[in-house]
């Protein structure tokens, strides 16, 4: 049996439900999607969320390590949370979150 490497694929599920509670932070708060992504790992129910994305064996070092360690949960926004935001906010999504790209131009500099 052939164990694939690399990193794991994500769902759905997780993809969304943090792409829009980044964007959800972002017009709440009035922030950036990166001080918006550093509020959402704060909150209560973030480890049950990664968890589920993170294989199983290793779930629970990884989410720590994204949780308290600085330069981990910026690579992984960088990584993949600006990528999300950009889909959300260029398709089906922009409708209401034009503003948001007019108020952050960066998220679509950074991410080519």
């Amino acid at each position: 049996m052939q164990v694939k490497r690399g990193q794991p694929r994500i769902s759905q599920f997780v993809e969304i439900s943090i792409s829009y509670k980044v964007i959800q932070y972002c017009h709440r708060f009035n922030e950036s999607p990166f001080k918006a992504w550093k509020r959402l790992i704060k909150h209560r129910a973030f480890k049950d969320l990664m968890s589920e994305h993170f294989k199983k064996d290793v779930a629970e070092f990884r989410v720590n390590q994204l949780t308290k360690d600085y330069d981990s949960s910026k690579n992984f926004y960088y990584k993949h949370i600006k990528k999300w935001i950009k889909n959300r906010t260029l398709g089906i999504g922009s409708l209401r979150n034009k503003d948001l790209l007019k108020k952050y131009p960066k998220i679509l500099k950074h991410s080519n």
